[in-house]
């Protein structure tokens, strides 16, 4: 076994400038650096967050089409409040993929982001959010974001 750290996730987006206004909007995330490469023509851009973390990178190339059909790969940002969120996330004209609900001590709304892939918004206690008890199963709370269309 190698000891490891999550250092970032790379989304492969379809439009560059529109996911970057996306996430810096909606979250605070701000451009940290900004890679172009050549042969083949690819370009990143490493979003940073408020505590100097670089958690998200946005990636775009002619050889790293978006998917037509963004698979399940959430994106996760805490916030104070996912009343407030789910209100910002429309006054910004984007699209609620589930309105905001409790579950347990988590707070939860998602939203699409241009590309269509889901950003999940939390807000509570994530650090005693229980277990589901051994050998149990519970309803997933939000069981139509898994359906495809």
């Amino acid at each position: 076994m190698v000891n490891a750290r999550v250092v970032n996730f790379k989304l492969v987006v379809s439009d560059l400038d529109r996911s970057l206004a996306f996430y810096t909007g909606l979250f605070g995330l701000r451009e940290a650096v900004r890679l172009e490469f050549s042969d083949p023509d690819v370009e990143e851009i490493v979003l940073e967050d408020a505590s100097g973390a670089r958690p998200l990178v946005l990636l775009h190339g002619d050889v790293m089409p978006a998917p037509s059909v963004p698979g399940w790969t959430p994106i996760v940002f805490q916030v104070d409040d996912v009343q407030v969120a789910a209100e910002a996330v429309r006054r910004a004209g984007y699209e609620l993929a589930i309105e905001p609900i409790d579950f347990g001590t988590v707070g939860i709304v998602m939203a699409a982001d241009p590309d269509g892939y889901l950003v999940e918004i939390v807000a509570g206690d994530l650090d005693n959010l229980p277990s589901t008890p051994a050998g149990q199963r519970v309803p997933h709370p939000v069981p139509h974001i898994h359906e495809r269309k």
